[in-house]
């Protein structure tokens, strides 16, 4: 049994790393396209680009590794069946679960591998991406001009863009104002222009096509130029707008950027929070009832209904209550009446700013719990998809990698939808982030259970100690 074992083990690498790296390739095309052109024309050094594809790549290894381990199960079940090889195994008396033992095994230890991989690798590549893709966003030749708002970001210029371009440096309809000579004033119009940097990016050259440059004396006001041009280049400093590392821990972490023990500490500190903000209301609002019960008699029967239907009161009223406010002149009432009005007004203030915190904390906890599910239902997967794809690869009958990537696919669309449609329900409190995150395995084994009872013939007999 060991060697068979070994036989069906060596079976799965070659068509698992296959199946890895080609899903990572096609995640990579994908995020160059998006990208690409956040790139082109900002002077990035080789070795940063690469740097920030590697740390792209780590989301892309938790995502590939479930695929790879369905397409390896597809391929490798599904030769070894098409040789007739699991047809002689099981004429020998050794059953699909058996066979199935090696590579539960792996799948187990991948799951283990790849929840290490995003508990502790991920959150930091992720943070580090995140920095990277700042400081390269902020080194745009046209530094993030607005339509039609004049900037002074660059010393001594002030400059208007009509049009601008998210993906481009390109801008038209140009305005600038020069204030680096002190003696005139200088105003410069173009159609359209772009930015530029210099060969050593020092400088930022900015061309301008199709305009005019206006110039006067500022102390005389009688010395008056101006000049029509094809093309104009004004040279400006670039010390500041180049690439520039950012310190990592002055970028706060989202909840991708952090482990689940760090997050579940966070949703630790978000329900006593929570409790605290309860009970600071439940205390503020009885002490407030109190002072109108006791200290001043509240006015009117209505107000006292009114305190009824907030539930804030803990003790019965006074009886003396109405035979007080009987004595008592109509001007106090007045007063009292306008009393029981601010306090009233204060009781629905306060509890409407509880609430909505306690709201919002409640939504952070759930975003966090949502993802501190996923840190181990993604990589839970991988066991999965060993149930699904080792009775599928033997239903297929052929290993070919087009048949293995066709219904991984399909089967991983299907998990991912699961994931995406759960995220959502979660966030907005329809069912609880635990059922949202893993119902997409639940689902997986129950089909894997299915497609085992309909291969095997002989149900979980094997579960029993059934087979060889």
């Amino acid at each position: 049994m060991k060697i068979l074992h070994r036989h069906i083990l060596l079976a799965h690498i070659g068509p698992f790393f296959f199946g890895f790296f080609t899903v990572i390739f096609v995640f990579l095309l994908q995020f160059l396209t998006r990208t690409l052109d956040r790139f082109v024309g900002k002077g990035l050094e080789l070795t940063v680009i690469a740097e920030l594809i590697m740390l792209q790549i780590a989301w892309m290894v938790v995502l590939a590794a479930p695929m790879g381990v369905l397409i390896a199960c597809l391929m490798a079940f599904g030769k070894m069946t098409n040789d007739l090889e699991i047809t002689a195994m099981r004429a020998g008396g050794i059953s699909l679960g058996r066979l199935m033992y090696p590579v539960l095994i792996a799948g187990a230890i991948l799951t283990v591998l790849v929840e290490r991989f995003g508990n502790v690798v991920l959150p930091e590549a992720n943070h580090q991406a995140k920095v990277l893709m700042m400081d390269i966003s902020r080194k745009k030749p046209s530094f993030g001009l607005q339509e039609n708002v004049f900037s002074n970001m660059i010393y001594g210029y002030s400059i208007l863009a009509r049009k601008t371009s998210e993906t481009t440096s390109d801008i038209g309809g140009v305005t600038i104002y020069d204030y680096t000579r002190p003696q005139s004033e200088t105003v410069i119009t173009a159609e359209t222009g772009k930015f530029e940097y210099s060969s050593d990016f020092r400088y930022l050259i900015m061309t301008l096509y199709d305009g005019e440059m206006h110039e006067i004396d500022k102390n005389t006001r009688k010395e008056y130029r101006r000049v029509e041009f094809q093309k104009h280049k004004v040279l400006l400093d670039a010390s500041g707008f180049g690439f520039q590392r950012s310190d990592e821990s002055t970028v706060s972490r989202g909840d991708r950027e952090l482990s689940a023990s760090t997050m579940l500490g966070i949703c630790d500190s978000l329900q006593a929070q929570i409790d605290s903000r309860k009970l600071r209301l439940a205390s503020s609002s009885t002490t407030l009832l109190e002072r109108m019960l006791t200290g001043t008699p509240f006015p009117s029967l209505d107000s006292l209904k009114f305190a009824d239907s907030l539930s804030l009161h803990t003790q019965p009223y006074p009886t003396d209550t109405l035979f007080y406010l009987a004595s008592i002149p109509k001007t106090s009432h007045i007063e009292m009446i306008d009393m029981a009005t601010s306090l009233g007004r204060t009781v629905q203030n306060e509890t409407s700013n509880a609430l909505f915190s306690i709201r919002n904390d409640m939504e952070m906890q759930r975003k966090y719990m949502v993802e501190v599910h996923k840190k181990f239902s993604i990589p839970f997967a991988c066991f999965c998809f060993v149930l699904v794809g080792v009775p599928l690869g033997v239903l297929a009958k052929r290993g070919g990698f087009g048949i293995g990537a066709g219904l991984s696919l399909a089967f991983f669309l299907m998990y991912w939808a699961f994931l995406i449609s759960g995220e959502k329900l979660a966030d907005r409190a329809i069912v609880p982030p635990s059922v949202a995150m893993w119902a997409g395995n639940a689902v997986l084994i129950a089909i894997g259970a299915g497609l085992f009872v309909a291969v095997s013939g002989t149900g979980f007999r094997w579960l029993t100690g059934g087979g060889r």
